[in-house]
């Protein structure tokens, strides 16, 4: 007698062969033979008994576990906000020409966070229960108000004596302003920094233009060298880390990206598509694509990467790392752009010049205040993340609502300041978006290209 069951999988036809996904994140491919026998309900032991161990169907042995490892993997709603990204200053000595932030003048210093407001900021972020937070830096340019960068990391030192938090700091930087001091500051603060390098010097420097027409590309260079030097030095497993932004002029160039990353000893690239947020909105007309567009470079400059990894030269993708982390570790990365609810709020917050909280850095980025949550001078984190406010933004990221026909369901997630953005309304049509489009081809890229074809999957993620 064939063994009771209920079907717990959502399907896709990629190819000759059949992907079937679990809400818990678990995964098989068929054949169309055995396809066919799981449709019919005549499946062999072997098969019943993989498909069962996997969750993708349930029976009364292994329900209980399923159970388990769907509330596992959704843990992350319990454990508070872990990144709290903080705006030094508007300013910034660059006007990238996709710049999301609407950065201002540097001669404008009304936009620069004072100490009372960083004071609070620090208060409000040791609110929250989790046991490890991340203190990251961004702008403008976050250099530009460099004092207010130091009191912050002294004072959350500080509160972390009592706190005995796993307290971490990031700076994403331009280093146009970096110099020997501040270098020596903050790697002995275990800082991570991250800058930006789009390409070639004549890519990079088309998309991020300087005051004056001067060329940030051959600083950006020279301190990526000098500070993985200096980790190196200090015996530190830090790296400095850099991010592309791919506009149309960059459509152009995909294996001479990859080739700039692998020259200057970066061996991870995130090629990341551009948002319609900020001056990046105003500019789509020049800069934006279609989401087809991206999706043909992007598969370029990916097959190149395999290429290059197939002859012994290491480089990742990290759109690519973060779907093997997923599908292939069963392990959530912790990249809160896809995440069902996305980290608004519940992952990261935003703390404006001004002490203005934000559920996330594109919200801040809308230049209205729908994502505005409050203020650290008169709110404490437990109101923000209670407010109405606050439940109907992280409601409009649940992909289990707008996504439960998609096999890529339990890997995937909504961003509601881009659906907004888009489509005017936070709750969007999601198969109409730009992001869901390029998500979707490159989930079919992933199985079709890597776990289907055993040498890449091998080479890219080995086992052991």
């Amino acid at each position: 007698m064939e063994k009771e069951f209920i079907p717990n999988y959502l399907v896709k036809k990629l190819g000759k062969k059949y992907l079937l996904t679990s809400k818990h994140g678990c995964w098989e491919i068929l054949d169309k033979k055995s396809y066919d026998a799981l449709m019919k309900r005549k499946l062999s032991n072997k098969l019943s008994l993989k498909l069962e161990r996997k969750g993708l169907i349930l029976t009364k042995e292994n329900i209980k576990k399923i159970t388990f490892n769907y509330r596992k993997k959704y843990l992350f709603l319990f454990q508070g906000t872990s990144l709290h990204i903080v705006i030094p200053t508007l300013r910034c000595d660059m006007k990238c020409v996709y710049c999301h932030a609407s950065s201002k003048n540097p001669k404008q210093k009304k936009y620069d966070m004072k100490k009372d407001t960083a004071k609070k900021v620090v208060d409000f972020v040791f609110q929250s229960p989790t046991k490890a937070i991340t203190i990251e830096f961004q702008g403008g340019e976050p250099l530009l108000n460099y004092e207010i960068v130091k009191f912050i990391i002294n004072y959350a030192r500080e509160k972390n004596k009592e706190a005995e938090k796993d307290l971490r700091f990031a700076l994403v930087t331009n280093l146009n302003l970096m110099d020997e001091k501040k270098l020596k500051f903050l790697i002995k603060n275990n800082v991570g920094i991250c800058t930006s390098l789009d390409g070639p010097k004549e890519l990079h420097d088309y998309n991020r233009r300087m005051f004056g027409k001067k060329s940030n590309y051959d600083n950006v260079v020279k301190w990526i060298k000098k500070i993985n030097k200096e980790y190196k030095r200090n015996k530190s497993n830090s790296r400095a880390g850099a991010l592309v932004t791919i506009t149309r002029e960059s459509l152009k160039y995909p294996k001479e990206i990859v080739d700039e990353y692998v020259k200057n000893g970066l061996d991870r690239i995130h090629l990341r598509f551009l948002n319609g947020l900020g001056i990046a909105k105003k500019a789509w007309g020049n800069i934006g694509y279609k989401a087809e567009e991206f999706i043909k470079f992007w598969k370029k400059a990916v097959d190149y990467i395999l290429e290059l990894n197939l002859n012994g030269i290491r480089i990742r993708e990290k759109t690519l790392d973060i779907f093997a982390s997923k599908i292939l570790k069963g392990v959530d990365p912790g990249y809160l752009d896809l995440r069902s609810p996305c980290g608004a709020a519940i992952g990261q917050l935003v703390y404006n010049y001004n002490g203005d909280i934000y559920t996330c850095d594109e919200g801040r980025m809308v230049g209205e205040d729908i994502f505005k949550l409050g203020n650290v001078k008169k709110d404490n984190y437990k109101d923000v993340l209670s407010s109405d406010q606050t439940c109907a933004i992280v409601a409009s990221s649940i992909n289990d609502i707008f996504c439960s026909s998609c096999v890529y369901q339990p890997y995937c997630g909504l961003c509601p300041v881009c659906n907004y953005e888009e489509q005017g309304n936070i709750i969007s049509k999601v198969k109409e978006t730009m992001r869901c489009k390029i998500f979707e081809k490159q989930f079919d890229y992933f199985f079709e290209k890597i776990i289907m074809n055993k040498k890449i999957l091998n080479t890219l993620f080995p086992s052991k």
